[in-house]
């Protein structure tokens, strides 16, 4: 879902803050049972937290369950987070030890032990989930609730940021924070620095670069509008060159025994969408418009057994280029 569709998203998650019957969410939509069926099952897929059980009346009903109502394990987590504040991230096998330890906080935040499914961070709309094509939600925080407590307050935060390059050193900034936004599974703190003023650009900082954060009692930045959908239009994974003109691409999808390609194209969230249409000899065609980036023909490489470019000529020459000097550096 894009757009307003994201909107309805977190409405129906603010609604689910307490127990809800389908009627009760149909009514809230102004849909019917089966549009809320569908909402459902969305965020059912997300990973958000959401339980089925019986509200007052004992019917049954529907909750997300909110990350202030997990109490299993909390004591282990908080130990955890601990260590993971002494891991600065400034080696490979740091960097990999801390996703490790993400990967166990996640399954360790479950209010039921034998349900190991993360919960939902917050329900609140300052957090922006899964606007890649085909991204997914395992993410878990503390971070996150400390930007968007920020966001609410109207603060200021001053971030411990390694860049993850030899070119810069590690450096402490003070950014008005606006939105944390997750993409292709990769966090962002969306910010102003105190160049804003004069450039008018929000800076990304990756969430798994942050070392500290420390919530500030200075005012942030007021009046700074972030548009995710224009900010990721035209983008495919999750790198964005403005300097890289969109560019109309269609694909066609090889034989029938691909359905599940073309399945992946009718549920993507590119922006504008992707369109699947038939040509004249019934061949399913993907027609897209997006910026040809490094993450994009890395992915295109992967199935092209599976595809045929038609076009732009020069992403079919570049790629067929790419293949043949693949296949010569293999032979060396």
């Amino acid at each position: 879902m894009a757009g307003k569709g994201y909107e309805k998203i977190n409405d129906v998650k603010a609604l689910l803050k307490e127990y809800r019957t389908v009627e009760e969410i149909a009514t809230h939509i102004g849909r019917g049972p089966r549009t809320a069926f569908r909402y459902l099952e969305y965020l059912r897929g997300e990973n958000c937290g959401l339980r089925k059980g019986k509200n007052s009346l004992g019917q049954t009903a529907f909750k997300i369950q909110v990350n202030e109502q997990v109490s299993f394990n909390q004591e282990s987590v908080k130990q955890l987070e601990k260590i993971k504040k002494n891991m600065t991230g400034k080696s490979p096998s740091d960097m990999k030890n801390r996703k490790l330890v993400d990967k166990l906080i996640a399954a360790m935040q479950t209010t039921n032990p034998d349900e190991f499914r993360p919960e939902a961070i917050t329900t609140d709309k300052d957090l922006i989930m899964d606007y890649g094509p085909w991204s997914d939600n395992k993410i878990q925080d503390l971070y996150v609730n400390k930007v968007l407590d920020a966001i609410h307050s109207g603060v200021k935060i001053r971030i411990a940021y390694h860049h993850g390059t030899k070119k810069k050193d590690d450096e402490t900034i003070e950014i008005s924070p606006v939105k944390v936004v997750m993409r292709m599974d990769t966090v962002y703190i969306i910010g102003a620095d105190d160049s804003f003023a004069e450039t008018g650009i929000l800076k990304m900082y990756m969430l798994e670069n942050v070392m500290n954060i420390t919530v500030t009692n200075k005012l942030a930045q007021s009046g700074i509008f972030f548009d995710e959908q224009s900010y990721y239009k035209y983008a495919y994974g999750k790198y964005i060159d403005p300097k890289i003109a969109p560019q109309d691409i269609s694909l066609q999808i090889r034989s029938s025994n691909n359905d599940w390609l073309k399945t992946q194209f009718e549920k993507s969230h590119f922006n504008p969408p992707a369109v699947v249409r038939k040509d004249k000899n019934k061949n399913d065609i993907v027609d897209l418009k997006l910026r040809i980036t490094p993450d994009f023909k890395a992915w295109l490489m992967g199935v092209l057994p599976d595809v045929k470019i038609l076009k732009p000529e020069s992403l079919k020459k570049e790629m067929k280029d790419l293949l043949k000097k693949t296949l010569s550096e293999m032979d060396d």
